[in-house]
């Protein structure tokens, strides 16, 4: 019998592959890469958004499991502690658990990372039900080495929690991700678990160094951006005075995550990377200048309905939108190939295995 589709005087079983040109490639792997970024982003967002909106009593329920599982760990630990609620203390010291200190957020983040990334149901089932316990295991550990360090010398908790609440979490969300996508994909040989290693090792050290850089000089960037807050409200008729007595704040060590980040990457070049990290932080300084904007109509005007509003894009913030830019930036950082489905690719057809030839 002859095969209809391969082409008349082409012998099927001498049939090759034709890689497809960049541009050809770009122009069709880039929509479906672009559709998972895209419903990523949505999915996030309807979920800080619900958070929002639930009754404090679900927030409650997961602060005081969370204390709880601590207390237990330190206490196998050999640290007695006592647990009331969402409090865990001992040994001096007190630690109040709140949603921020629980593993919702990112393991909400690696949910729907699964969820939409093109591929398929086993795949997604499986990392769904390695990745969550991992995740929650990893945020389990943060929160007991920052105890253990407070324990050891009360004036390293403001860095060990930052650092640990904001770069070690946001490394732990992209293992679990990379980690995950090099099972999930369908084309093994340039699966990106040969970058992970490499991209965290940079991660963690450009991270080190740009948190102690920001630890210095974020009080004079939020006296940069108040500002901006100060003159606004003057074309209004207001004049404000803003005090700056908090010594940390916690909202803007979200640039040293994305700027980490951005200087991590090699595939997309230094001078790509500078112009995404350009935009990247003119981005957040935006969310940042709307954050004081509220926090001035909460504190000088009374504008308690805002309080939802800021504490969602303080979520948003410290880390969906580092993860979505940095998706939108290196996409090459994580397949190498844009398109997940290389069999699908056009000028890919399949191999045609050797068949008789008609009679």
């Amino acid at each position: 019998m002859v095969n209809q589709s391969t082409p008349r005087g082409i012998d099927p079983g001498k049939a090759k592959t034709v890689p497809p040109n960049r541009r050809t490639l770009s122009r069709v792997a880039e929509p479906p890469y672009l559709r998972f970024v895209a419903m990523f982003g949505l999915s996030c967002l309807g979920l800080h958004g619900l958070a929002c909106i639930l009754p404090p009593a679900f927030a409650k329920t997961l602060c005081d499991h969370t204390a709880r599982t601590l207390g237990d760990v330190l206490n196998v630990l050999g640290v007695s502690v006592l647990t009331d609620d969402n409090v865990v203390s001992g040994a001096g010291l007190a630690f109040r658990v709140v949603l921020e200190c629980t593993a919702f957020s990112v393991i909400g983040l690696f949910t729907c990372f699964v969820c939409f990334y093109p591929a398929g149901l086993n795949h997604k089932i499986e990392g769904l039900v390695m990745g969550i316990p991992a995740l929650y295991l990893g945020n389990l550990a943060r929160l007991t080495v920052t105890f253990m360090v407070t324990r050891y010398d009360p004036r390293f908790f403001e860095i060990a929690h930052l650092y640990l609440g904001q770069i070690f979490t946001m490394c732990l969300l992209i293992s679990a991700c990379l980690l995950w996508m090099s099972r999930a994909r369908l084309d093994r040989t340039t699966g990106p678990l040969g970058r992970a290693g490499v991209f965290l090792f940079r991660f963690f050290l450009i991270s080190g160094c740009t948190f102690l850089l920001w630890f210095e000089v974020q009080g004079w960037y939020i006296r940069f951006v108040d500002w901006f807050v100060i003159r606004g409200f003057i074309l209004f008729g207001y004049r404000l005075f803003i005090p700056h007595d908090t010594a940390i704040h916690y909202e803007t060590f979200n640039m040293v995550t994305f700027t980490s980040l951005m200087f991590s990457i090699r595939s997309a070049g230094w001078a790509k990377n500078a112009k995404g990290l350009a935009a990247g932080l003119g981005l957040f300084f935006v969310l940042h200048l709307f954050h004081r904007i509220d926090i001035a109509l909460i504190s000088a005007f009374q504008v308690a309905t805002l309080m939802t509003t800021d504490i969602f894009l303080c979520d948003v913030g410290q880390y969906l939108l580092p993860v979505l830019l940095l998706l939108g930036h290196a996409a090459r950082e994580f397949h190498g190939n844009k398109y997940p489905y290389p069999s699908r690719q056009p000028g890919c057809p399949k191999v045609l295995g050797p068949s008789k030839r008609p009679a």
